[in-house]
């Protein structure tokens, strides 16, 4: 049937046709569970117009419309204009493409709004579209179920791509079908690896094996889960990666589902613990340690193999019960041992550390040292585990006992390890050690040693000096003294002073040798450390110009610098090792500086000697500030004394200089003030005598003014003694003085001296103190005067007004001269400034304010109206 006929036939299924077939087609259209509707298509000048005409029963009930209010009704009419406007654009799509058009929309009805699925087909008459028949059915649920897929989806994709661990996808193929953040970075590779296979990605050997462990999982169902190492830019990444199968809908496997941890530092961390555990088993071992935890609560404790053989016992004889040690333990020593125990629990030692008898498996007693510690308490702080070692010392209890009894025979003092002898016999080629010389080496004493074993234990650096000197002595008959290292049984080094002298017969061959043979490794350790410490601080100390010295309670210096090693004409090499009473063996103060040294190690106090002085080895005679403090030797922690020594002698020798030029400047300026001061008042004498004999009174005039000048002069010579006073001052201290005496005194003595100035105080001058010193009056002497004397009137007005204020007194001294200039009122204060363009020094302001500031206060100057200045000095006030 073509499109025409099947379009006709539609025509016909809506009245057009037959009544027997429009009645089928009827009963299917109003049964519909979808929901269908009819729209007449009718043509206007510019368009279509769509008229509803009917629709079924599922149309009503989804829609809420009935087919009497739809009827007739357009989409805007019906729908709004809006909701209207875009179906009837669907409806005209349908028409103008002839065909039937599918789409999805959302509409609200009187029903409420929901998502629809709709389906428009034309109805074709005469070869014109007049009617649509829209098929329509609602996907609301589907819609929701749609969003809350996609909202799943992305809450999926959000906690993918934030996981530490690598997620990926791959197909039954091996492509990579999905990957998170954490496995692009993983992977490195600048494109997307989605599509990619392992090969794409990792070396070949790498690729083959991630493609078994896939085929594993799609071929068999199991999740596996394994570790791999997969290389990274920044190095080897090992993984924990699980991998599971992936179903589709019919239970078929069709991916794997791969999630991947970096376990690199897990795995260093296992490797590094591996290691302290072997090292540790392997420490136990070496050093024969027995060991035992004990549960505290339940009393069981578990002893290692160490433990069980050192009683010569086997691990399984040995119940895990605390009884297999009491019962073990010598009855002379559980007395005391369970009191060393008890004090540890009570939290009164640090550790439980007790030697004490157990009995063997043989039934005799052997000496154990125990250490152990509580290592868990309860919430009560009652003790609940503990752990320690047993440590076999029996031989050394042996070789304690055996040195008791032979010490006394020994003639030499030893500083730590003991002497022992040694013989060798050249005939019959025998080596006999003390027992001490065993313990040494660390061998016991019952196991027989040859003369070529004794040399294997030397230290390999050492070997060839022994076996040179043992040869000389043997073949030569030349004895020898050495220090040199072993190596004991147990792997450990230490020195040993080795002294071996030959043995003759009657013909004077050498037959055999005796010796003897010293652990010294304790003072060895101190020497090395001491000269490791010389070493590093002499590079330190030897940049300081000064002295520099360390020196222990004997008096002997373990450092001396170049400075001090100089002083004495002498190396640092040739002073260390040495006290002064050694170096310069008639020197008579060294009593003194023993004294001092002992006195600062004892006390823990810094000490400062003050000065002394010291004749150096070319006689010289060196005055030295010393300061000695407490030091301990890194490395060994010996008291000592740490001394710093100042060459003050050319600073003394200069002190001494300036010392005599300010006496000799002293006494010039009492001459010189002394004799012009003396000349001036005969100037102004004769002057005054001469003014009243004068012919006229412009000579008169100049007498005044020669009289004025003179005055003048006389009290420039008094600031010149105030400055020269000032400047020989060193480190003179301030103390209380009246401001209420001094102020008042220069006010009087102003008013006397200057004729043409009147001088009015405000109110009364208040009875403060100030901290200042004698030359306090010429502060204010030179203030007052200089208000008259740089006055440009007649008559000179001054006024002097204070003020005290919190903490501080104020003195105001005002003027009504010509004033000063704002840039001027800066400089003034200057040394040499001159104001007025007066014929003046300049130095009365500078001393002033000199002087002022070193008694901590501040002196300024401001305008007076309506006209002059006003100087200002301000000074702190004490209770």
């Amino acid at each position: 049937m073509d499109e025409n006929a099947r379009s006709n036939t539609n025509a016909s299924s809506f009245g057009v046709a037959d009544e027997g077939v429009d009645a089928v087609y009827e009963a299917i259209f109003r049964e519909m569970d979808d929901a269908v509707f009819v729209v007449e298509v009718g043509r206007t000048g510019d368009g279509y117009e769509f008229t509803f005409r009917q629709n079924n029963t599922a149309h009503k009930e989804q829609t809420g419309f009935s087919e009497d209010a739809m009827r007739g009704e357009t989409p805007r009419e019906l729908l709004g204009d809006e909701q209207g406007a875009v179906v009837a654009a669907n409806y005209r799509r349908c028409v103008e493409r002839g065909d039937t058009v599918e789409y999805e929309e959302r509409l609200t009805f009187p029903g409420g709004t929901s998502h629809w699925q709709t389906k428009l087909t034309p109805i074709t008459e005469g070869g014109t579209i007049t009617r649509i028949v829209g098929v329509a059915r609602e996907i609301t649920a589907q819609k929701r179920q749609e969003r809350e897929h996609q909202r799943t989806y992305r809450r999926f994709q959000t906690v993918l791509e934030t996981m530490s661990a690598a997620v990926f996808l791959k197909d039954a193929d091996g492509r990579y079908l999905l990957v998170n953040q954490a496995c692009r970075d993983l992977f490195d590779v600048d494109e997307d690896p989605v599509g990619m296979t392992d090969e794409d990605l990792f070396p070949q050997e790498i690729a083959e094996q991630a493609r078994a462990d896939d085929l594993r999982v799609l071929d068999g169902g199991e999740q596996i889960e394994l570790e791999e190492t997969i290389p990274t830019p920044a190095g080897e990444s090992v993984r924990l990666t699980r991998k599971s199968p992936v179903y589709d809908d019919e239970g078929e496997i069709v991916a794997v589902c791969g999630v991947s941890t970096n376990i690199t530092e897990q795995k260093e961390g296992e490797r590094a613990l591996q290691q302290l555990k072997d090292r540790l088993e392997l420490a136990v071992e070496g050093a024969q340690l027995g060991i035992w935890d004990w549960d505290m609560t339940t009393d069981e404790v578990e002893f290692n193999d160490q433990w069980a053989r050192m009683l010569g016992h086997s691990a399984d004889e040995i119940e895990p019960r605390l009884e297999e040690w009491e019962r073990r333990v010598h009855p002379d020593d559980l007395g005391p041992v369970e009191d060393a125990l008890s004090d540890h629990m009570a939290g009164e030692t640090e550790y439980y550390d007790t030697e004490h008898r157990m009995r063997t498996a043989s039934g005799e007693w052997k000496w154990i040292r125990g250490v152990g510690k509580i290592v868990e308490r309860d919430g009560d702080g009652e003790p609940v585990r503990a752990v320690g070692i047993h440590l076999d010392i029996d031989e050394r209890k042996r070789r304690e006992t055996e040195l008791e009894r032979t010490r006394a025979l020994i003639e030499r003092t030893q500083e730590s390890a003991s002497i022992g002898w040694w013989e060798v016999d050249l005939i019959d080629e025998s080596l006999t050690w003390s027992d001490e010389v065993y313990r040494i080496h660390g061998v016991p004493v019952e196991e027989s040693i040859d003369l070529e074993e004794a040399i294997e234990y030397y230290h390999p650096a050492d070997r060839e000096t022994i076996e040179t000197a043992f040869d000389r002595l043997t073949e030569e008959g030349e004895p020898y003294d050495l220090e040199l290292r072993i190596v004991t049984a147990s792997g450990q080094t230490r020195w040993v002073r080795g002294i071996g002298d030959p043995q003759f017969d009657n013909a004077g061959n050498v037959v055999g040798a005796l010796g003897l043979f010293q652990d010294i490794t304790e003072r060895k350790e101190y020497e090395i450390a001491l000269e490791s410490t010389r070493e590093e601080l002499r590079e330190i100390i030897d940049l300081v110009p000064d002295l520099v010295f360390v020196k222990n309670r004997d008096g002997e210096y373990l450092l001396a610098n170049e400075a001090t090693a100089e002083a004495y004409g002498k190396t640092p090499e040739e002073v260390e090792g040495r006290s002064e009473g050694e170096i310069i063996p008639d020197v008579d103060d060294s009593a003194e500086f023993r004294q001092d040294d002992l006195e600062v190690i004892e006390s823990g106090e810094p000490k400062e000697i003050g000065e002394e002085t010291l004749t150096t080895a070319a006689g010289e005679t060196r005055i030295l500030q010393t300061v000695k403090i407490p030091y301990k030797m890194p490395e060994t922690g010996e008291d000592a004394v740490l001394g710093y020594a100042r060459d003050v002698t050319e600073l003394k020798e200069y002190e001494q200089t300036l010392e005599q030029q300010r006496d000799n400047l002293t006494l010039l300026n009492q001459v010189v003030r002394h004799d012009i001061r003396n000349q001036l008042m005969v100037v102004e004498s004769y002057t005054d005598l001469l003014k009243d004999s004068l012919p006229d009174d412009r000579s008169r005039t100049y007498a005044r003014t020669v009289i004025e000048a003179a005055k003048q002069a006389a009290e420039i010579t008094e600031t010149a003694k105030d400055v020269t006073d000032v400047l020989l001052q060193v480190g003179a201290d301030r103390t209380p003085m009246s401001l209420r005496d001094e102020l008042t005194e220069q006010i009087e003595k102003v008013r006397s001296d200057q004729d043409r100035a009147t001088i009015s105080v405000d109110g009364s001058v208040p009875d403060v103190t100030v901290l200042a010193d004698e030359l306090l009056e010429s502060v204010f002497r030179n203030l007052l005067t200089n208000a008259v004397v740089h006055n440009d009137k007649d008559a000179a007005e001054i006024g002097v007004s204070t003020r005290v204020g919190d903490g501080s007194v104020r003195v105001s001294i005002a003027d009504n001269g010509p004033g000063i200039e704002d840039k001027h009122k800066e400089q003034i204060f200057q040394e040499g400034e001159k104001g007025l363009e007066s014929g003046g020094t300049g130095i009365g302001l500078y001393l002033v304010k000199t002087l002022v500031d070193k008694y901590g206060g501040g002196v300024w100057v401001e305008d007076n109206e309506p006209t002059g200045s006003v100087f200002v000095v301000e000074l702190p006030i004490v209770d």
